[in-house]
């Protein structure tokens, strides 16, 4: 950074620098962060990370993110973590972009001249056009920001810095997604449809995107009056479901019978979707098959949500949701009236149970109390009806855990990799004290 910076070369989308993309280890999200990058969370037809690779039209050719991440991201991504490609070495220019940023209209007008950097209000670094060495450890990255040339420049940008701040947006993403659609295949290769005869009703002006794999049944209703609705491949709409836009239902889901989704809703690939659900995110390849409400929550991967399961997305007071996120966490400010659960991976709810306004339920844990949990459930809690009545909490047996998640994995043709084993094992053994 202390090279004098090379003349303009134009905006950044129109060269053809390596991109690296950060997650800088901050924000508060939770258990949703246990077992990936907060680039990795689904925000709409894609993830974070996905949408900044489309919006410069090029894929990141490594990662930088918190050590105990690096395993499962390299896993996850295919590409370096923490480390640079081959190919690149420390003298290269490369744009590095904050994994978290939510406006991607910055990245369009960014120019792509070594030295250029882009810094919201507290300073944090958005992008930047730097050297290959710079960016080797996240001490490096978050060093940038307080490099002072004449080629930063302050800008009014959103970062996600809880779930909600993702949930809230979805709308206004999943506008962009479609935008940005044109540098992807078709949309996942889906097209631009109203609903047969025998499929049931569509109505209103917003796009409908089918793929031709998907299959609705019939007596189906997608309004798309206010909202695009995407099916994509393989996905399935049983008879008699109600799609409400804007909504995304990815690849190999399902929406069950009767099901409702209501606006703002994303169902990640390999889901089991059913009763009522709306402004939700699924991460993917979790299960909500059978009635019961869910609203204005986060939902992660491996999750089983029991039938007849519902949860309070609103105060009494109507007053505005404060929730936790960690047990050693203060209380946080969602900004929002209507905010209902976060629920981690591999989460098991029983059948009828009862979520209040703002829950948190930790990576691991299993529900079969008939009382309402805490609205903040600890990591791998095994909480159950104890013999006097009470709530008995215990803690998940990491082996009894692990045969439980291969179990349901394996239903998917999936099992857990040697890096998740470990990492949950590492998370395990931080919440029991002995680590």
């Amino acid at each position: 950074m202390h090279d004098q910076a090379s003349p303009a070369v134009g905006l950044l989308v129109d060269t053809d620098l390596p991109l690296v993309v950060f997650d800088d280890g901050q924000g508060t999200f939770g258990p949703l962060v246990d077992l990936r990058a907060a680039f990795e969370l689904r925000s709409g037809l894609w993830t974070l990370l996905e949408r900044i690779e489309l919006a410069l039209r090029r894929k990141a050719v490594a990662t930088v993110v918190p050590a105990e991440l690096a395993p499962l991201v390299r896993e996850s991504t295919g590409r370096p973590v923490n480390e640079l490609p081959p190919n690149l070495h420390g003298e290269m220019p490369v744009v590095v972009v904050h994994g978290r940023l939510l406006d991607l209209g910055v990245l369009r007008s960014f120019r792509g001249s070594l030295g250029d950097m882009l810094v919201d209000s507290e300073g944090r670094v958005i992008a930047a056009v730097v050297r290959a060495r710079d960016v080797l450890d996240l001490g490096d990255v978050l060093d940038l920001g307080r490099t002072k040339t004449s080629a930063v420049q302050t800008v009014d940008v959103k970062v996600a810095q809880a779930p909600w701040d993702i949930v809230t947006r979805v709308a206004t993403t999943l506008s962009e997604d479609l935008a940005l659609a044109g540098n992807a295949p078709l949309v996942f290769g889906c097209a631009t449809r109203q609903l047969r005869p025998d499929e049931g009703t569509s109505f209103g002006t917003q796009p409908l995107l089918i793929h031709p794999t998907a299959r609705v049944g019939p007596c189906a209703v997608i309004d798309i009056s206010v909202g695009p609705v995407v099916l994509g491949a393989g996905v399935v709409v049983r008879p008699g479901a109600v799609l409400v836009g804007p909504c995304v239902v990815l690849e190999g889901s399902t929406v069950a019978e009767r099901s409702l989704l209501k606006a703002g809703t994303v169902i990640g690939p390999h889901c089991r979707a059913g009763g009522e659900i709306g402004g939700t995110i699924f991460q993917g390849f979790s299960n909500k098959s059978h009635d019961g409400h869910l609203g204005d929550s986060f939902v992660g991967e491996w999750v089983n949500i029991g039938a007849g399961t519902d949860n309070s997305n609103l105060l009494n007071t109507y007053g505005e949701v404060i929730v936790r996120l960690e047990p050693d966490g203060g209380l946080l400010r969602t900004g929002r009236q209507f905010w209902g659960s976060i629920l981690g991976d591999h989460v098991k709810l029983a059948i009828g149970t009862r979520l209040m306004t703002g829950t948190t339920i930790g990576t691991g844990a299993m529900i079969a109390s008939s009382k309402s949990p805490s609205t903040l459930v600890q990591r791998f809690a095994w909480l159950t009806d104890g013999a006097s009545g009470a709530t008995d909490a215990k803690t998940f047996r990491i082996e009894k855990f692990l045969e439980t998640a291969r179990a349901m994995m394996s239903r998917r043709g999936k099992s857990p990799s040697v890096a998740m084993e470990s990492r949950l094992r590492e998370v395990h053994l931080r919440i029991a004290g002995k680590a």
